[in-house]
C-alpha cells in the first residue's frame, strides 16, 4: 500500500512554515507544492513537489502520490492590486487551487481544507469582498462549493483574520511596531486607528486548522452541512488600544503619528467573517502574552 500524504500548498509562508512544523511534529507525512526546492524540506523527512505554473505537474503529482488530503493555504495578496498584478493574482488564487480541486476530486482525495480572509466578507456579508485579492479567494470558494456538490471529497473553508507571533517577517502592525520601539529617532504615520483588531496569536491559528483537517478525517457530522467556518479572538481592541498594550509590555512610547494617513478606500473597521465559527476551538494566547512572547528576545523589554 502506498505511503498517504498530506499535500499543503504556501508551506513557507508564515503561517503554513508553523502548521507544517506542528504537524511534522505530530507524525503526519507531509508533501509540500513548492516554486522552489527547499534544501533543508527532505532531510526534516517533508517531502517536496515542485509547481513551476504547467498544470501538467498537477496532475501528474495525483498520479504519482497518494494523497490523502490537501490544506490549501498558497495565496497572492495584494490590498491594492496593480494591472501588472493581476494574471498573477488569478493564477495564484483562482487557478492553482481549482486544479487541485479537480485532480483531488478524480483520485479519491478524502479532504480539501481550503485557507480564506475575513477580507471577503465586507461588513460581514455573504459576499462582498474588499478588494480584487478577496474577489479572487471568494471565487476559489464559490468554485469549491461545485466540487463539494459533485464528489464525496470533504470540503471546507476555514476564514482568517489577521496573525501574529514569532518568526513572522511580513510587514505587519507588530514587526513594524518592533523596529519603530528599536528607533526612538523613527515615527510612523498611521491612520485614527478607530479600526477592530481581531488578531490571532499563530499557536492558536494551528490547532484551528488541525482541529478541522481531523473533524474532516472522521467526518464529523458538524461539517456536513457547514462548508464555511472561521476563527476570531476572545479579545478585541481598536489599533489604538492595541498600541498602548503594546507600548506597556515593551515599555516604550511609539512614535505613530494617529491620523496621519486617511483609511483605506473600505476600510474594515469591525471584521467579521461569514459562516460559522469553529466548534471547539478557541483562542487561548491572550494579546498581552503574545506580544511578551513576540518581544522577549527584545532589550528595551521591561523586565
Amino acid at each position: 500500500m502506498k505511503k498517504e500524504f498530506i499535500l499543503i500548498t504556501g508551506g513557507t509562508g508564515f503561517v503554513g512554515s508553523h502548521l507544517v512544523r506542528k504537524m511534522q511534529k505530530d507524525g503526519y507525512s507531509l508533501l509540500l507544492l513548492t516554486h522552489n526546492k527547499l534544501p533543508d524540506a527532505e532531510s526534516s523527512g517533508v517531502k517536496q513537489w515542485q509547481y513551476t505554473g504547467d498544470p501538467n505537474e498537477i496532475k501528474i503529482l495525483f498520479q504519482t502520490v497518494k494523497i490523502k488530503g490537501v490544506v490549501h493555504l498558497a495565496t497572492c495578496f495584494a490590498p491594492a492590486h496593480s494591472y501588472e498584478q493581476i494574471p498573477q493574482m488569478i493564477a495564484s488564487n483562482i487557478e492553482l487551487g481549482t486544479l487541485l480541486l479537480d485532480c483531488a476530486c478524480n483520485a479519491g482525495v478524502s479532504f480539501f481544507l481550503n485557507i480564506g480572509t475575513y477580507w471577503q466578507h465586507y461588513h460581514g456579508e455573504a459576499y462582498n469582498p474588499v478588494n480584487l485579492y478577496a474577489a479572487t479567494k471568494q471565487a476559489l470558494e464559490d468554485i469549491a462549493a461545485y466540487y463539494r456538490i459533485i464528489s464525496d471529497m470533504k470540503i471546507c473553508t476555514l476564514c482568517l483574520n489577521d496573525t501574529y507571533g514569532r518568526g513572522d517577517t511580513r510587514k505587519k502592525i507588530f514587526p513594524l511596531w518592533k523596529e519603530l520601539a528599536a528607533d526612538p529617532q523613527r515615527t510612523m504615520a498611521m491612520s485614527a486607528g478607530e479600526q477592530i483588531i481581531d488578531i490571532l496569536h499563530i499557536e492558536d491559528v494551528v490547532a484551528g486548522i488541525m482541529q478541522l483537517m481531523k473533524m474532516m478525517l472522521i467526518n464529523d457530522t458538524r461539517i456536513s452541512d457547514n462548508p464555511s467556518f472561521y476563527l476570531s479572538a476572545k479579545e478585541k481592541y481598536s489599533l489604538r488600544k492595541t498600541a498602548e498594550i503594546f507600548e506597556n509590555i515593551c515599555g516604550k512610547k511609539l512614535n505613530i503619528q494617529w491620523g496621519a494617513r486617511p483609511y483605506r478606500e473600505r476600510e474594515v473597521m469591525h471584521p467579521r467573517c461569514y459562516g460559522k465559527p469553529l466548534p471547539g476551538w478557541e483562542s487561548r494566547m491572550s494579546l498581552a502574552d503574545g506580544i511578551k512572547e513576540e518581544l522577549q528576545d527584545h532589550t528595551y523589554i521591561l523586565g
